[in-house]
């Protein structure tokens, strides 16, 4: 009987990957899934059926298990009310902050999801995902993390200040509520619409110190991971960069599925999640090796990725496929998860 990629996924969380043809292939489409069906970026970040096109023609084409709803960074900061510009071909970003001042946070207005303007594409592409393919892929939703959120409302060097800023540090801390409670909000209702899985991005939080993390990020997060598991969804986290500072603390946050880019040790990754009820998903170097490596070094590094995490860990590179990568390294990317050790 053919094993669906919702299948292998599945397996995965069950703890039964041994059984499976494979792991699953999570590598996140975004340019390069614009590029692929010659769309300009900025279309798909804003017309959810393109997004869907676009994802569902590289899915097949290139063997990859999962449905993404992933585009830019920027959707619940557009929704909150920041004027956003939207380039052609490049991430869609604001024109301003929206809030200069700290200050600020206090009239900053929460926003109904179902009443959105770019949440609300997000969740017409995941009910579209669902019924062209139902269950036969996870269907990956997605939020941003408290301090993500936070940084992309204030601007990332201001952020980083009000985190340390005893002063302010109760309005920092009603900012992070408010975007976890957004963040929830958008969980729900995109799990509502067919979403299997939703991804939690906090690349902020790979900028800062373990102690921040454990006792200003890491509680917030877990609220959001824990909403999206009791509305009955997969949670994955995803942190850009070098966590290897705070893998130990992400353990207590509670994700189901921990992305680690190229510069973490998968090894060391797999040990400290093996048996915790959190599977590692990661971490070909997207660049050095997926763009611009070849075939051979492509698969060799997902081999290498394969041996460190013994069958234990979903496979990506550590974080979204280049634009301009060569087809022949995605299709040797997906035939390596394949040969057996």
């Amino acid at each position: 009987m053919k094993i669906t990629p919702y299948q292998r996924l599945r397996a995965m969380l069950d703890g039964n990957a041994k059984d499976l043809d494979r792991v699953p292939n999570f590598n996140i489409l975004m340019f390069f899934a614009a590029f692929y069906i010659n769309k300009p970026f900025g279309q798909f970040c804003t017309d959810y059926r393109i997004l869907v096109e676009g994802n569902l023609s590289c899915v097949e084409k290139f063997d990859i298990d999962i449905l993404s709803t992933l585009s830019d960074p920027v959707r619940e900061t557009a929704d909150f009310g920041t004027e956003l510009e939207y380039p052609e071909d490049e991430l869609p970003h604001p024109k301003k902050v929206l809030l200069p001042n700290i200050e600020d946070v206090e009239n900053l207005q929460l926003f109904d999801p179902l009443k959105s303007k770019r949440i609300l594409d997000r969740i017409r592409a995941i009910e579209l995902f669902k019924k062209e393919k139902n269950n036969e892929y996870p269907i990956l939703g997605w939020v941003e993390g408290p301090l993500a959120e936070a940084s992309d409302l204030r601007g990332i060097n201001e952020s980083l200040v009000d985190i340390i800023d005893d002063e302010n540090e109760e309005l920092f801390h009603l900012l992070l509520k408010k975007c976890t409670q957004e963040a929830i909000w958008c969980a729900k209702a995109q799990i509502e619409a067919g979403a299997h899985i939703i991804g939690v991005g906090d690349a902020a939080a790979s900028l800062i110190s373990r102690d921040l993390y454990r006792n200003i990020v890491a509680p917030y997060e877990k609220q959001i991971a824990d909403a999206i598991k009791n509305a009955g969804g997969i949670a994955r986290l995803h942190i850009c960069g070098d966590i290897n500072h705070i893998l130990e603390d992400i353990v207590n946050v509670g994700f189901d599925i921990i992305d680690i880019d190229w510069m973490v040790d998968m090894k060391r990754a797999v040990e400290i999640f093996d048996g915790t009820g959190s599977i590692i998903n990661g971490n070909v170097d997207p660049v050095a090796v997926v763009f611009n490596g070849s075939t051979s070094d492509v698969r060799n590094a997902v081999h290498k990725c394969m041996k460190d995490s013994n069958g234990k860990a979903c496979i990506s590179a550590g974080c979204e496929i280049p634009k301009f990568t060569p087809h022949e390294n995605l299709i040797a990317f997906a035939q390596a998860l394949y040969d057996k050790f």
